[in-house]
């Protein structure tokens, strides 16, 4: 619309405001009577002939998918000019006139308003006057007979158009591929890609992983949230969503995560984690004495530092209601300063390994070598360990001094009479210092046993998908003895329910643990060099190999086929006797009976699990050690995985 046109629409707005409104109204049916003519007429033969030619196109021409869309483009066109194109208001209010016989009533009065004012008085007088009659006539005005809203009728193009649409429709798709039949097989070793990406569903041999990490994701931290993702990895494995080497890579991106975690962890925290372990251990049995402390005893053992310190002021709540109550915690105090200074107490080999280090290295600095680049070499090695072993020294001396503290705390709390400031004061002192021990410690704990859960996810991927007469055995020895573990017992024809390690016979087993039995050198420690080592000394070979086993090969697993169990079965001449035993009446089942029913019925019983979390928590200092080789530390968390109570 040109300037003009508005200054003449905007002065008529304001001179005829209801003669304006009339022909606005007017002229917005006229523009929805233009689109759904256009739509008719054209959008829908051409539309519908498109579509058509999209589809005879897509399946018989090999196009693309999208192309039968393109009969949508004709109803945007239309609907955008429509929408677009300028309006008529003058032919609108000739046809308004025309309509109703008004003899251009509506037509001169929206000329004259929207026009400059006459500059003869007479002929602005009888333009006023028009405007007016036009304005007193136009309420009265219906604009929707002028202007009707039907569509125009199908025509027999628009028929013809529907049809083709409907012919094409009827095209056959092209028939699949079929393959040669006088094609070989491929009999090459290499399995084709398909069967790579579609892995079996190993998920009987990786259940005891899954119960584990499904027991670390319950939590809010790092450790959780990467046994969250390596769950939906194994998942995505299990239904054939990831093959084996996507699973792998992706596995290999958490251990990148899990690194920074355990780079974060390792500056931020100033102790030994292993050291504070081992003491909030022992302050959770000295706390476990008394019934009064026994909660904030088991929030210790799971390394819930929150709820010790709330369990720790409610007993101390308690103990200031009453006397007996007191006497308690008093008692539960004297336990815990023992327990924790025979934990602060405690000697590590970290000093002695460190001192024997330095010797090594001076000694290497003053040993004269022929090749200098081997020389700098090994020094530098040596110097990262003196290095590693300063450290670990200097944060198991902090973590001593950390255990000392809470024993003096734990003194302080006996001193006093009860709700004294001071004794307040200590046993405010010592809840916090506990529960943030048992953070610290669950902090280090739940990483170790994700990155222990990370490597045996990567042994499985290793194994997985390889097939074979053992791995079947595996499987179904796996699957036996899951069901035995859940107290369900099979016919005796099954066979045995015992897990072994190696290769699998067709014999009685005789062995519980189940081995990597890969060996995949990936999975190793680090080689060593035979050189490393000094040329002499003490606690050297000839070869010049460090005693300390620098040079060992580390591994995972015992690999195929295990050394028979030593002793000789023949060589005691004994006669075997039934003797039936009468159980003594007691408080209860002992520890030993509870693991021998569980041995024979399985896993599954609320005894065996209270059972299982003391010789857990008491294995767990030992799991702690940094001192323990990684292989011995996850074949031995294979084992907790394997005997954990199940529901």
């Amino acid at each position: 619309m040109s300037q003009v046109s508005r200054d003449m629409s905007q002065r008529a707005a304001e001179g005829a405001p209801k003669v304006s409104r009339l022909v606005r109204a007017a002229c917005r049916r006229e523009r929805l009577a233009d689109a759904a003519a256009l739509l008719t007429r054209v959008a829908l033969p051409l539309g519908c002939a498109l579509a058509a030619v999209g589809v005879v196109a897509t399946r018989r021409l090999d196009a693309p998918a999208w192309l039968p869309w393109l009969g949508l483009a004709p109803v945007v066109v239309v609907l955008v000019y429509a929408a677009a194109r300028p309006a008529r208001p003058r032919r609108v209010a000739r046809r308004i006139d025309a309509h109703y016989g008004l003899h251009d009533l509506i037509g001169n009065a929206l000329e004259f308003a929207g026009s400059a004012a006459a500059a003869d008085p007479e002929a602005a007088d009888l333009m006023a006057l028009h405007v007016a009659d036009a304005e007193a006539a136009a309420p009265a005005i219906d604009p929707r007979p002028v202007v009707p809203l039907r569509p125009p009728g199908l025509r027999v193009l628009d028929f013809a158009a529907v049809v083709l649409l409907l012919l094409a429709t009827l095209v056959p798709r092209p028939p699949p591929p079929v393959p040669e039949e006088n094609v070989l097989p491929d009999i090459s070793g290499d399995p084709p890609e398909s069967a790579a990406k579609k892995p079996p569903a190993d998920r009987v041999l990786a259940e005891p992983l899954r119960e584990d990490l499904r027991a670390l994701k319950e939590g809010q931290d790092r450790a959780a949230a990467l046994a969250e993702q390596m769950l939906q990895i194994l998942d995505a494995y299990g239904r054939g969503e990831l093959d084996r080497e996507a699973a792998y890579a992706r596995l290999e991106e958490l251990e990148k995560s899990l690194a920074e975690a355990e780079a974060e962890l390792e500056a931020r925290m100033e102790e030994d984690p292993a050291v504070l372990a081992e003491g909030v251990r022992q302050l959770a049995e000295a706390l476990k004495q008394e019934e009064i402390t026994q909660n904030a005893a088991e929030a210790l053992a799971r390394g819930d530092g929150d709820q010790a310190e709330k369990s720790l002021a409610d007993a101390e709540a308690e103990a200031e209601a009453g006397d007996e109550a007191e006497r308690a915690l008093q008692r539960a105090m004297q336990q815990a300063e023992k327990a924790l200074g025979k934990a602060a107490g405690e000697n590590t080999d970290t000093a002695s390994q460190l001192a024997e280090a330095e010797r090594r290295l001076k000694r290497q600095q003053e040993q004269p070598a022929a090749d200098p680049e081997e020389q700098e070499r090994r020094l530098k090695k040596q110097q990262q360990k003196v290095e590693e072993l300063r450290r670990q020294h200097e944060r198991e001396k902090a973590a001593q001094r950390k255990l000392d503290e809470l024993r003096r705390q734990a003194n302080d709390a006996q001193k006093g009479q009860q709700g004294s400031p001071q004794k307040k004061r200590a046993l405010e002192q010592l809840r916090r210092g506990a529960g943030d021990a048992a953070r610290k410690a669950s902090q280090s704990r739940r990483l170790g046993q994700a990155r222990d859960d990370l490597e045996e996810a990567k042994s499985f991927m290793r194994r997985a998908g390889q097939g074979g007469e053992q791995d079947d055995k595996r499987k179904q020895q796996m699957q036996k003895f899951a069901k035995a573990a859940k107290g369900k017992r099979g016919d005796k024809k099954d066979g045995p329910t015992l897990l072994v390690e190696g290769d699998l016979g067709d014999g009685e087993p005789s062995m519980m643990m189940e081995g990597d039995s890969g060996g995949d050198p990936q999975d190793s420690g680090d080689g060593g060099d035979p050189q490393d080592g000094d040329s002499g000394g003490d606690g050297q070979d000839s070869q010049g190999q460090d005693s300390a086993g620098d040079g060992q090969a580390q591994g995972d697993g015992m690999g195929q086929g295990s050394a028979d169990a030593l002793g000789d079965p023949t060589g005691l001449k004994v006669k075997p006797k039934d003797v039936r035993v009468d159980p003594r009446q007691g408080k209860g089942t002992t520890k030993a009976e509870i693991i021998k029913t569980a041995s024979q019925e399985g896993f599954a019983s609320a005894p065996y699990r209270d059972m299982y979390r003391d010789y857990k928590s008491f294995a767990q200092s030992t799991l702690d050690n940094e001192a323990l080789p990684a292989e011995q530390r996850r074949r031995v968390k294979r084992y907790f995985q394997l005997i954990q109570p199940r529901k």
